[in-house]
């Protein structure tokens, strides 16, 4: 199994130092990759809930900063030299498809094939209204989005035929050292989330799930990845939860990669058993000081005991 951690790129610490001292810093203790979150902008939520959850809304302190990601995806490419780079997650209809794949293959490039590109169809409306994106076709352009992208990193000249986006016949460069593409990671918990990340993924990608979930979730992307032709365990499993070191067990609303270390070693264990290749480690709180000090805890008590 391989584990990452969330780069800081949101809140009072987010900036060059943090990320160059997190980057760093991962890489000498070990970790395998490192994922950036992304939002454009952040609106008053007035009718969205945070993570899909009713009445939870987004934490104030992404009002603070909120870095882009391919900004510093280029940064950290040049300032690192193993780890694995990755966006978990880009909202990608909320983009323009075009200039998404040319950010994706020039980080793939200049980090020498390091970069993982992580996506979403988003949940904050609020979000899509201000950038002038539709809400309600978000899944059904994803979809197109992902085919033309594949087509863009593919060889000239590109020609693509959809219902949103259309090429007759262009040339597009750079193309990814990754070939034919980088890793692709679909997040989500839904039928439409698996039957994409079936289609055109290589990690179906779930943020805080649930064993019981996995477990359910695995059936069901078989099935799809059936249908969509290809092989069986063509789509891996790659989870992103919250670590957190305490004195106790899991709480009340806690997960179970939150608690004392032997209690974290317990639920990477049933991960891995569960099929998942990729651990991704959110930070509580956001800062650089619980950054450095839960990566250099889990290096040390965690990670040599699974």
């Amino acid at each position: 199994m391989k584990y990452g951690f969330s780069l800081v790129v949101r809140g009072a610490d987010a900036g060059p130092e943090t990320f160059k001292t997190m980057a760093e810093r991962a890489e000498a203790l070990g970790i395998d990759s490192l994922w950036l979150s992304a939002h454009v902008i952040v609106p008053r939520q007035v009718k969205s809930h945070y993570s899909m959850v009713k009445g939870r809304t987004y934490p104030e302190t992404w009002r603070e900063c909120y870095w882009e990601p391919f900004t510093v995806l280029a940064y950290l490419s040049a300032i690192t030299r193993r780890i694995t780079l990755g966006t978990s997650v880009v909202v990608l209809p909320m983009h323009n498809p075009f200039e998404l794949a040319k950010q994706v293959a020039e980080v793939d490039c200049l980090s020498g094939g390091r970069f993982v590109f992580g996506i979403g169809v988003g949940w904050f409306e609020e979000e899509f209204e201000i950038l002038g994106q539709s809400y309600g076709n978000r899944g059904k352009r994803t979809d197109e989005a992902l085919a033309l992208m594949k087509t863009l990193w593919a060889d000239d000249p590109v020609r693509f035929e959809g219902k949103y986006y259309n090429v007759d016949e262009a040339w597009f460069s750079p193309k990814p050292v990754s070939r034919p593409h980088p890793p692709i990671w679909v997040a989500g918990a839904s039928t439409p989330a698996l039957r994409r990340a079936a289609r055109f993924g290589d990690y179906f990608h779930p943020v805080r799930a649930p064993l019981a979930y996995l477990e359910e979730a695995k059936v069901e992307l078989a099935r799809h990845v059936a249908d969509a032709g290809r092989a069986p365990g063509s789509v891996g499993l790659a989870v992103k939860m919250p670590l957190t070191f305490q004195d106790g067990p899991p709480g009340s609303g806690q997960f179970p990669t939150q608690g004392r270390p032997a209690d974290v070693v317990a639920a990477i264990r049933a991960y891995r058993d569960a099929g998942v290749d990729h651990l991704v480690f959110d930070l509580v709180p956001e800062t650089l000081a619980t950054a450095l000090e839960t990566m250099e805890r889990f290096a040390e008590e965690v990670r040599p005991r699974v």
